[in-house]
């Protein structure tokens, strides 16, 4: 997780793991889907698409969309096009599911390779909030 800037403190890391290992296991190829690239035995690139099911809306007719979580290349294999290939995957994906669109969070360094991917900035109609509970 800190590789993705999400830092776990020691005291937390047990539960961490636990609580993405019990999450994989029953989401994993049913409404979560990986791409994962490697270099001879090594992990080198990591993304994810996890498809949603809301209420009619018209962004989203068919009630499902989905969200590209975790788009990771670990920097030795940087500038390679891992992480270009794994957003094709994901989105080849997206349009076999028949999803109505794809969310993502950018980061700075990611911003161009999404933009050339064809995602747009979007200018918030109405702010997103959060109530931590």
């Amino acid at each position: 997780m800190s590789a993705l800037g999400y830092p776990v403190s020691d005291c937390d890391f047990p539960k961490a793991s636990h609580q993405m290992e019990v999450f994989l296991h029953e989401h994993l190829n049913n409404n979560l889907f990986a791409l994962l690239a490697f270099e001879e035995a090594a992990l080198a690139a990591t993304g994810f698409l996890q498809v949603f099911n809301v209420i009619w809306h018209p962004a989203a007719p068919n009630g499902t969309y989905g969200r590209i979580i975790n788009i990771l290349t670990l920097p030795d294999y940087r500038r390679q096009g891992l992480a270009r290939e794994i957003m094709k995957g994901l989105i080849q994906k997206a349009h076999k599911l028949n999803l109505s669109y794809l969310d993502l969070d950018a980061s700075p360094d990611g911003q161009p390779l999404y933009e050339s991917l064809g995602f747009t900035l979007l200018q918030a109609k109405h702010p997103p909030m959060r109530l931590i509970l």
